[in-house]
């Protein structure tokens, strides 16, 4: 005699509990998700060119979440030149951080400075004394305590804002570099039009050339500061001028044997190597050959007022928005 297996069914009381163990790890999930991202609203960045792919690698994550002292407040150190810096045509791209962002941002950029050396020895030592000012020399002085070098030689300074230099200077001598959340570093295109190499072959930690620096940077923050997260913000597109005297865009012309798209390359790799995120001006804002003469100044580097607007809000959806407090 054959008997028909009689077919389990599983009690109304575990399908309920399923539902709900489902939809409580789905809402952890999202929490969890949204804590990181330090945001509680999705940010849609209108600046990105979406026929471009963009190179942004952002690794930063909320304060709280990374450092034990944590005080509640994010504070964010910027450092640049030009782009950031510059306040003749409307507020600078920092001001307008500033204005939408709940984060402390302290304002250090010195336009009319680059991110490398322009000589090989101290500044000094080289009768040079914008160099005081490069990314390089102004950290290893706010890190030993004493800016006096560059207090000493701004009278000396030609072709630059005086009186910025004094404030911004002093902005980063009041700064307890230890309660610093995150570093943005922040440097254009002059690096490329002054001929600074990405890297000198035969010495490539050498300030004078961009992975000197990088590298400088990384070893030097992350050995004092373990707490401070690094971001490197890349220059934005810009023109230079050919052997032709013909101006064209920088991934065009060769400066002592790099374009301008070289040197961002080489800095997008640098910085995973090292750890550092990076945030990609240069394919990611909508500033390129057929949109510059609307948002670049006469001096086809810096950004008009509508170009610092396009920069501001792709700095700030890819980094502000993750690391500052709601």
């Amino acid at each position: 005699m054959k008997y028909m297996e009689q077919k389990k069914t599983i009690p109304w009381y575990v399908i309920i509990s399923g539902a709900f163990l489902v939809l409580a790890l789905f809402g952890l999930s999202y929490f969890l998700i949204k804590k990181w991202e330090g945001s509680s609203e999705f940010h849609i960045d209108t600046s990105i060119d979406t026929e471009t792919e963009t190179d942004d690698r952002v690794t930063l994550i909320p304060s709280d979440l990374f450092r034990e002292d944590d005080d509640g407040i994010t504070t964010i150190l910027v450092f640049g030149n030009d782009t950031f810096g510059d306040s003749t045509d409307g507020p600078s791209i920092v001001k307008l951080l500033q204005e939408n962002s709940t984060a402390t941002i302290y304002d250090c950029t010195f336009p009319g400075s680059t991110m490398c050396t322009a000589t090989s020895g101290g500044p000094g030592e080289s009768g040079h004394p914008i160099d005081w000012f490069c990314l390089y020399w102004l950290w290893e002085c706010a890190k030993n305590g004493s800016l006096n070098d560059q207090k000493q030689v701004i009278g000396s300074l030609e072709g630059v804002d005086k009186v910025l230099y004094r404030e911004h200077l002093a902005t980063l001598e009041s700064i307890d570099l230890n309660t610093v959340d995150f570093m943005l570093i922040c440097y254009d295109a002059h690096d490329y039009l002054l001929g600074h190499p990405y890297i000198k072959q035969g010495d490539e930690f050498n300030p004078m050339c961009v992975n000197g620096v990088l590298y400088g940077m990384y070893e030097k923050v992350t050995g004092n500061y373990p707490g401070m997260q690094i971001a490197v913000v890349s220059p934005a597109y810009c023109y230079a001028v050919d052997k032709t005297g013909k101006k064209r865009g920088g991934n065009f012309v060769k400066i002592d044997g790099q374009t301008l798209t070289d040197m961002i390359l080489f800095m997008k790799v640098k910085t995973g190597e090292y750890g550092l995120s990076y945030v990609d001006d240069y394919f990611g804002v909508k500033i390129n050959e057929e949109t510059a003469d609307l948002y670049l100044t006469n001096d086809n580097v810096v950004p008009n007022l509508e170009g610092k607007k396009l920069i501001a809000a792709h700095v700030l959806n890819k980094v502000i928005r993750r690391v500052e407090v709601k």
